[in-house]
């Protein structure tokens, strides 16, 4: 008996990038302290099919995050999953985020925050449950750049707080 191998081969390679398509969870955030205008400016990078599977399970599965004709507000949906799940505290004041925007390139969201009028501090303290709960895998990897000395904090399952003094 003959088989046409490459047929098969076709499908189990299908099948194997479906389900293996996307191997980790992670996102990263970076906060940038400005110094003349005392702002830290947030830029995060996040996986947009991670985002849009935990929007969806908030707001309905016909969600599409990179639709013009959607009927839902994408970016107030992704901003009010941020600050559920993102704080920031400086000197013991629990920080507010402003949303500047999103940009939605390839499989990847860039999601833009800020935080103004921070003046001098001498520590942050970060919490990041960002997928925490989608995800045992997810990697919430964050870079301060705030002194001369850029510092990164790696949260996850079993360490959502991180702390950086300065």
């Amino acid at each position: 008996m003959i088989y046409n191998i490459k047929p098969i081969v076709i499908i189990i390679l299908l099948l194997h990038c479906n389900v293996f398509s996307h191997p980790f969870h992670s996102t990263i955030t970076s906060f940038n302290c400005g110094k003349k205008n005392k702002n830290i400016e947030i830029t995060m990078k996040i996986f947009t099919n991670d985002l849009e599977k935990v929007i969806r399970e908030i707001q309905g599965p016909d969600l599409i995050i990179d639709s013009e004709k959607s009927d839902y507000n994408i970016d107030s949906l992704i901003f009010t999953y941020i600050e559920q799940n993102l704080v920031l505290t400086i000197d013991g004041n629990r920080k507010q985020f402003l949303w500047v925007g999103k940009e939605i390139e390839n499989d990847l969201t860039w999601c833009y925050l800020e935080i103004v009028n921070i003046d001098n501090f001498s520590k942050i303290l970060i919490e990041n449950k960002l997928f925490i709960s989608e995800f045992d895998d997810q990697l919430n990897i964050c870079h301060f750049y705030c002194s001369e000395k850029p510092e990164t904090i790696m949260l996850h399952q079993k360490t959502i707080f991180g702390e950086i003094n300065y």
